[in-house]
């Protein structure tokens, strides 16, 4: 098994939920994977009070870390009154040349929440793309002008440094980083274990498109992704989808472009193709059962969306 290290870089303030949801997405994954995540918790002092008044302790020096390329520093949130009131400044200043020169030496760089003010605040955001917590757009924005704030993302990557925009979304991020390490279905068994989102029925191969589509703040969309991804047998019509997201059908096929790239009926057939992708690989199953159990009229319809999307037959998958 192969290692990888995953610093977590502790502030003053910093939110235990920004914290504990991604060290326990790379927990589950050094257990469920192929690759060991060595975790270590690092701070200018020995111990750090979190805002939830949670005392953290034991912590090690940055300065004392040996981190290799491709390993990580994750800087969790803290108190957004704090750092725009510049009370972590003098903090922040003290590993400021630390860790720049790690990202230049190949270490790659991640924040959950307020954590990319942190980033700014270091100018390793300088133009680059990056998301935050809601609450803090506009003061990155009006603060940091060369930063280029992405509003409507969970998470962004721009050259090796990621930024999450909320608590839950920094485990989204660290499922994505899972991903690109092991691949979707260790990402999919950390998700499970975690039950941090719905999953289709009969398939462990769907992060992918949870991550891909659910990358926006449009509760609406979210509602009915969610409804069509626990139904994947079902076709559900625009007005029935309507219904579960409380809009008008016009409202939700607009809505839906625009918060996903996709239109609902390229979402349906993708969350069915995934599904099958699955299911193909069962000896038991015929194409008449795949094809029922995803959802379509026939085998036909599944062999014809299948060649269209991948440029091979499903016999070539086989």
């Amino acid at each position: 098994m192969s290692s990888k290290k995953i610093c977590f870089l502790l502030f003053p303030g910093v939110h235990v939920l920004d914290l504990s949801g991604s060290v326990q997405a790379f927990y589950e994954a050094s257990n469920l994977g192929n690759i060991k995540y060595e975790i270590s918790f690092a701070s200018n002092t020995s111990s750090v009070k979190t805002e939830q008044g949670l005392v953290l302790s034991e912590l090690v020096s940055p300065k004392n870390l040996e981190l290799s390329k491709n390993d990580f520093i994750i800087i969790p949130g803290t108190d957004f009154k704090k750092l725009s009131q510049g009370q972590l400044d003098s903090e922040i200043e003290l590993v400021k040349e630390w860790v720049t020169k790690q990202y230049s030496e190949g270490v790659k760089i991640a924040s959950i929440c307020s954590g990319s003010l942190i980033l700014a605040r270091m100018g390793l955001l300088d133009l680059k793309k990056c998301t935050t917590h809601w609450k803090c757009i506009d003061y990155m924005k009006d603060t940091f002008p060369n930063v280029k704030v992405e509003g409507d993302k969970l998470f962004e990557n721009d050259s090796n440094i990621y930024t999450s925009a909320g608590m839950t979304s920094g485990i989204d991020m660290s499922l994505s980083i899972i991903e690109e390490d092991q691949g979707p279905i260790v990402s999919t068994k950390v998700a499970r274990e975690m039950v941090v989102y719905l999953r289709r029925q009969g398939t462990t191969n769907q992060h992918s498109i949870y991550l891909d589509y659910h990358t926006h703040f449009n509760p609406i969309v979210h509602k009915v992704q969610n409804h069509i991804l626990s139904n994947p047998a079902k076709n559900f019509s625009l007005e029935e989808l309507s219904i579960i997201g409380n809009t008008s059908v016009r409202n939700l096929t607009r809505s839906f472009k625009k918060a996903t790239g996709t239109t609902v009926n390229e979402f349906k057939n993708d969350m069915k193709l995934e599904l099958a992708k699955e299911l193909i690989n069962n000896p038991n199953y015929t194409l008449d059962t795949i094809s029922d159990m995803c959802g379509f009229k026939a085998p036909r319809q599944l062999q014809r969306i299948w060649k269209d999307k991948f440029g091979k037959s499903i016999s070539e998958f086989r």
